[in-house]
């Protein structure tokens, strides 16, 4: 049996590493990358990343296209390696960037990654994906509101999810009110 391959929508540490190569003029080495995601930055509260996965995601996006790397030798150190953004991961990037997670679920990873990297490059794209992320959970509050209600679990898990696309509103519009 293949091995089921994840959208690119359900990769947020890539596209986090990919937004942390886009900031940097586009290349930076491994070690660099993982202080990004150790405790206490504010990238680690949304997504944890230890050494050994973000080396695993980094030779994934090679495989993909989105990186290159290559060894620089470093006088008296170990060598060590540099990754680079490419133009197909550069254009990844940016088509993930602009676009609204599609579930209330992805607000707590995909959606906080979006917004970081947004808010470190251009406040105008964190406000639009704000704003476009609201008009997205309108439509599925509004479809969890029209839900059948066949049977008492089925009715709580739809409360549960509406109580939750309801919050995530309220968070993201109290976001709007404070910039």
């Amino acid at each position: 049996m293949a091995a089921r391959r994840r959208p690119l929508d359900e990769m947020p540490a890539e596209h986090a590493l990919l937004g942390l190569l886009a900031q940097s003029t586009g290349s930076r080495h491994g070690y660099d990358l993982a202080r990004e995601f150790q405790p206490g930055s504010e990238l680690a509260e949304i997504i944890r990343l230890e050494p050994g996965m973000l080396y695993h995601h980094l030779k994934k996006m090679e495989r993909a296209g989105w990186v290159t790397s290559h060894q620089e030798v470093v006088e008296r150190r170990p060598a060590r390696f540099v990754y680079t953004l490419t133009d197909e991961g550069e254009t990844e990037l940016d088509r993930w960037m602009t676009e609204p997670v599609g579930h209330t679920r992805e607000i707590r990873l995909a959606f906080l990654v979006k917004l970081y990297l947004a808010r470190q490059t251009d406040s105008s794209l964190a406000e639009r994906l704000i704003r476009e992320q609201i008009a997205t959970l309108e439509e599925i509050e509004a479809a969890h509101l029209g839900d059948d209600q066949s049977s008492s679990f089925s009715s709580s898990v739809r409360a549960l999810r509406l109580a939750q696309t309801r919050t995530a509103l309220d968070w993201l519009r109290s976001m709007l009110a404070a910039d």
